[in-house]
């Protein structure tokens, strides 16, 4: 006589896959997470190699974040080295990649930003130092006089408050000066927060990024310094100037 499966065992074997599942799903997407922001830091190796190859055909000159306002933009001048434009799309957002998103053209918006006033360029100031008024943007460093090559913050995700999308630059005098207060909305724009807010897509919180010399790294809580820690302008030119200068770079000069 055969013998079927009564109804009870059906139900265990049926909560005992629903409970594996449940266990099973979250590690799965955890790992699938992962592989993202994984890839995501090669993208930016491979980003940061492009601009050295780059400066090689330019006299040492780093690429330059526009040379006019929008016209073109730093992945545009890329383009011809990296031959991918899939790579200046962090893998962790969901973005369709059109050439022009939301009345923006693609490379104004995409999720991986240039260090603007650390790499790319610098910002002259009244004083000639950290937290003198603004003054004149200086476009293009040469990469062999630049100091902390090998630690230099070149490359790294941005966001868009709110959106899939980031910004095309980072203004480091800005991006790693932080609001940690637990009011502090992530889906609003920020330009200090566009960089620390990216970090909920990676694994870990930790973001991915690449350095002036093409080694690329992860970017952690003690890379940036928030508004508790330095609630005045005094305090937070004390800390760049101790723990951000090698990592940001003087933005107040071409070093």
């Amino acid at each position: 006589m055969r013998r079927a499966f009564t109804l009870i065992e059906l139900l265990v074997v049926i909560a005992i896959i629903a409970i594996l599942a449940a266990i099973l799903f979250p590690v799965f997407a955890q790992a699938k997470a992962a592989a993202k922001s994984t890839a995501a830091l090669t993208y930016t190796k491979q980003i940061a190699t492009a601009s050295h190859i780059y400066a090689a055909d330019y006299d040492d000159g780093t690429v330059l974040t526009d040379s006019n306002w929008g016209a073109p933009f730093w992945q545009e001048l890329l383009m011809p080295y990296s031959k991918n434009r899939d790579i200046f799309w962090d893998p962790t957002r969901t973005v369709a990649k059109n050439n022009v998103i939301n009345g923006y053209p693609w490379a104004q918006v995409t999720t991986f930003a240039i260090n603007d006033s650390g790499y790319s360029g610098y910002w002259q100031t009244s004083t000639g130092a950290c937290g003198g008024s603004l003054t004149t943007y200086v476009y293009g460093r040469k990469l062999s006089g630049m100091e902390d090559i090998s630690s230099r913050i070149a490359f790294v995700p941005n966001g868009w408050g709110g959106t899939q999308v980031g910004w095309y630059y980072l203004r480091a005098y800005q991006a790693n000066w932080i609001n940690t207060a637990a009011s502090h909305n992530v889906n609003a724009w920020s330009w200090y927060n566009q960089v620390w807010d990216s970090r909920r897509f990676h694994s870990g919180q930790q973001i991915p990024f690449a350095r002036a010399d093409s080694s690329a790294g992860r970017l952690r809580r003690g890379d940036f310094v928030s508004w508790d820690e330095a609630p005045a302008t005094a305090q937070y030119c004390a800390w760049y100037n101790t723990n951000g200068l090698g990592r940001w770079g003087a933005y107040w000069n071409s070093n």
